[in-house]
């Protein structure tokens, strides 16, 4: 699709919706099973270019317009009319991206963690992460987020070793079952061309809201109360936008779909109007 080798996997039964992962440069499978909504959906999980088990760019083009791109490919080769699209993380990036491109080719927005801005967030990683300095593994993992910020990585395997340690800041308590999705999900491969095009060549100016007026399906936006690197303020900025539901998880950091899947369960299924 679009000169790139897409993979996806596709299960479930019910109104189609196409799933995109975050990161950039992560792997789909961290998606798991996606707090089960293939029970009364059919999911189609997209692993973005250059992530997981889809093909490098050859021309290394990771923006934002690619990846939309790719997932209007993805919806014609599937021959889909208008599926939901959920996008979480980068992936709602994405998701809000391809609503503004293509806003005739989809059904329904879901937002899960994400923003439609970076700005100065992270300018200040002191601040956004003051809420986990009683913790005992904050020295590692403080070290760990700075590194990455900072550039200092040059292999895969390099930023995977950074991952381990400072995916603990994107739960609201590093606790047994952040453990057990850590550990389920350590072996995945994590990709340093697309990390690097958009730190480097997009985030420091990204700014999607003035195409979110361009949106013209029905949208919900998800945030975890305890979310630090999209937190809940952006949430309200992207919601306000898009006339868009807003549900703040409370018991929630970053990854809603773990923390909270029972909750994320029963809100997709409301959203999209299966019985």
């Amino acid at each position: 699709m679009n000169g790139v080798r897409i993979h996806y996997t596709v299960r479930g039964a019910g109104p189609a919706l196409i799933a995109i992962y975050g990161g950039p440069g992560m792997d789909a499978r961290g998606f798991g099973d996606l707090a089960g909504i293939d029970e009364f959906s059919t999911v189609i999980i997209m692993h973005p270019r250059g992530s997981g088990l889809s093909g490098q760019a050859p021309d290394g083009r990771y923006f934002l317009g690619d990846y939309a791109s790719d997932v209007e490919a993805l919806r014609k080769h599937l021959k889909l009319d208008k599926p939901a699209v959920l996008g979480w993380s980068h992936g709602g990036m994405v998701a809000q991206e391809f609503a503004a491109a293509y806003p005739r080719s989809l059904s329904r927005l879901i937002l899960l963690d994400t923003s439609a801005y970076i700005g100065g967030l992270l300018d200040d990683l002191d601040k956004a992460v003051q809420a986990f300095r009683d913790r005992p593994w904050f020295p590692g993992s403080y070290k760990a987020l700075r590194k990455e910020w900072a550039g200092e990585y040059r292999t895969d395997e390099d930023m995977a070793a950074l991952w381990a340690e400072e995916i603990k800041f994107y739960f609201k308590d590093f606790d047994a079952r952040a453990e057990a999705y850590r550990i389920s999900t350590r072996g995945l491969p994590l990709r340093t061309a697309p990390l690097r095009c958009f730190n480097e060549h997009e985030a420091p100016t990204l700014d999607l809201r003035p195409r979110l007026g361009r949106v013209i399906v029905p949208a919900m936006v998800i945030v975890g109360r305890h979310d630090f690197i999209t937190p809940v303020g952006m949430a309200e900025e992207m919601a306000r936008l898009l006339k868009a539901r807003l549900v703040v998880f409370e018991g929630s950091g970053h990854f809603t779909f773990v923390e909270e899947p029972g909750k994320l369960t029963a809100l997709v299924r409301e959203f999209l109007a299966v019985p």
